[in-house]
């Protein structure tokens, strides 16, 4: 790496690599800091091995299923080394892919850790000799880690999603505590794999900061496919034995398994850096003002050493905006409210928006479309779910929307797209979508605003046609 740059980022993961390359685009000369893997804990440790176990999952559900569509499966089996290792491929095909992307853009990569010297100067120790390395401008991409609690990860019995992710067999019992997006993922990856699975929460729901009439789904689907959830309880107290962890919850109750995954938060990077030598403010995390700007100039921060947000693509977003204020365009800030949000369990959960209740703000209206009202979910044999979109009562805009389907994350775009350019429900209603398709829950959903839901009424009619014809519908 040159000794100036005009860019340093330090941390290669959605939100550093995305700044690094925005910035070689730009014309810069970039240098990009890892102390681990290139791609971070996103593609490492974190969304593409979850994800792609959660593949795994919802093919077994699947199979499960083949007798509905008139298909008989004579016995099949999890081959779970055989699971890890498809993982292990799959990070490994997509880290050379981005190296070579980074290679491609002549962004520099140094291995090591970095820390601040001055407020332009980093210096950086690896394996080798260290060196250092001066800036005109650094954005900080350091992520977070798993925050365990009380409790210590001998990522043996008592686990962070890193150690769980490197587990060689599969446990017969699973305990996860915390009930938030990866509480959840990993309840309905393992409930399919076949381990019995306990959650617990101290909240008195799941995902406690999520759409509640979209975690009740969520909630009857686990219990349904073998999960125990106990929300509204804490654990008190967690031992280890030789082969197993037991906890006591603030109920009484106890519960034994073979592996405990603790998913209660997460915790920025930060000590590392000595932002105090840059004069970097920080408290929970990195300081930063609307426009992801440190109280240095110079210096940005994104993604989750912030006070996090644990979303990869809220991060790249991040990434590419800091190198835009940094570099001096018109300011920009993000808005949380048009960033979509993704749960990957089965089924899926997917908001954009605030989640509003109608009973509480009368400023919206909300309308709701089900996906057994669609022919393409009765073919696919998947007809549980929907479609909830919140609508501005004064300019009839899209101000939300949930959506509770095998393919919601996908879905969601339709919806975020109409909110980020300012749609009507109107327009949305009436923007043609290929039949039969799942996107048509959406302008279904749009056109239930109005009473004009052509495939909410058919189904109507053909649930009740006496009663339909009664009504002149």
């Amino acid at each position: 790496m040159p000794p100036t740059v005009d860019l340093v980022v330090i941390g290669s993961g959605p939100g550093g690599h995305a700044a690094a390359l925005t910035a070689a685009r730009r014309g810069l000369r970039v240098g990009l800091i890892e102390r681990e893997h290139i791609g971070g804990v996103c593609l490492n440790i974190g969304c593409i091995p979850t994800k792609a176990l959660l593949a795994v999952a919802h093919l077994i559900r699947r199979l499960h299923d083949a007798p509905r569509f008139g298909i008989t499966i004579k016995g099949y089996e999890l081959d779970f080394p055989a699971v890890m290792a498809r993982n292990e491929r799959i990070i490994d095909t997509l880290r050379r892919g981005l190296r070579d992307v980074l290679r491609r853009e002549r962004v520099e990569v140094i291995s090591g850790n970095a820390a601040f010297a001055n407020p332009h100067r980093l210096v950086v120790a690896g394996e080798g000799p260290g060196q250092t390395v001066d800036a005109q401008r650094l954005i900080l991409a350091t992520g977070a880690r798993p925050f365990a609690g009380p409790w210590t990860f001998d990522e043996r019995l008592i686990m962070s999603y890193r150690g769980l992710l490197s587990l060689t067999t599969l446990p017969k019992r699973l305990l996860i505590i915390g009930g938030g997006s990866i509480g959840c993922e990993f309840a309905s990856c393992f409930s399919a794999f076949g381990s019995q699975v306990t959650v617990v929460e101290q909240q008195p729901q799941l995902l406690p900061v999520e759409d509640p009439e979209a975690v009740r789904w969520l909630a009857r689907r686990l219990e349904t496919q073998g999960a125990s959830l106990r929300t509204g309880t804490t654990v008190r107290e967690l031992t280890t034995s030789a082969n197993e962890v037991t906890a006591t919850l603030s109920d009484g109750a106890t519960v034994t398994a073979d592996r405990c995954l603790v998913a209660i938060g997460q915790r920025p990077n930060t000590e590392s850096l000595q932002l105090s030598a840059a004069g970097v403010a920080c408290d929970r995390g990195v300081t930063v003002d609307p426009y992801l700007r440190t109280s240095q100039p110079h210096i940005a921060a994104i993604g989750d050493c912030l006070e996090g947000h644990g979303l990869a693509h809220w991060a790249s977003a991040e990434g590419c905006l800091a190198v835009r204020n940094l570099l001096g365009d018109p300011p920009e800030q993000l808005d949380a409210n048009d960033v979509p949000r993704c749960v990957f369990t089965d089924p899926e959960i997917a908001q954009i928006g605030p989640t509003t209740d109608a009973a509480e703000d009368d400023r919206v209206r909300i309308s709701r479309f089900s996906f057994a009202a669609l022919g393409k979910s009765h073919c696919d044999e998947d007809t549980e779910g929907f479609v909830k979109l919140t609508v501005d009562r004064a300019t009839d805009r899209l101000r939300g929307a949930t959506i509770v389907s095998a393919n919601a994350s996908s879905l969601i775009h339709y919806a975020v797209l109409a909110k980020r350019h300012g749609l009507t429900a109107k327009q949305l209603a009436r923007t043609i979508t290929a039949h039969p398709t799942l996107p048509e829950s959406i302008t279904e959903a749009a056109a239930s605003v109005y009473g004009e839901s052509l495939a909410a009424a058919a189904r109507s009619v053909a649930r009740n046609p006496q009663e339909t014809a009664r009504h002149g519908r």
